[in-house]
Parts: C-alpha cells; structure tokens; sequence
C-alpha cells in the first residue's frame, strides 16, 4: 500500500532568492504520521536549496 500526501508550500530559492508557491504530491512506500511527512517534505526541499516558509498537507490518499 502506498501513502500519498498532497501538499501546498511557499519557498524561496536560495540561489536566486525568488519566492514561489509549489503544490505537489509526496508518496511513502511505507506507513507514515502527518507529522512525519511534513518533516520528510520539508527536509526534502531544503536539499533542493529551498527554504520553507509555510507548508500545509492539503489532502491525503
């Protein structure tokens, strides 16, 4: 079974220092908490050099 979480967040690129607002879907091939995927997720775009200033789970599945 795979868990989908579906997300909106606002981050600013840290290279060109330009704020967008992103709405995507993250799966886990594993059972996860909200909570958790939320640290996953945020965690994820700062490796993309993104740093997140507001981050909300907008639907799940």
């Amino acid at each position: 079974m795979r868990w989908s979480f579906t997300f909106t967040a606002t981050v600013t690129d840290l290279k060109t220092d330009e704020r967008e607002q992103i709405t995507d879907t993250a799966h886990f091939d594993f059972p996860i908490a909200r909570a958790d995927a939320l640290s996953v997720i945020r965690r994820e775009l700062r490796c993309r050099n993104k740093a997140v200033t507001a981050l909300r789970i907008t639907g799940t599945n």
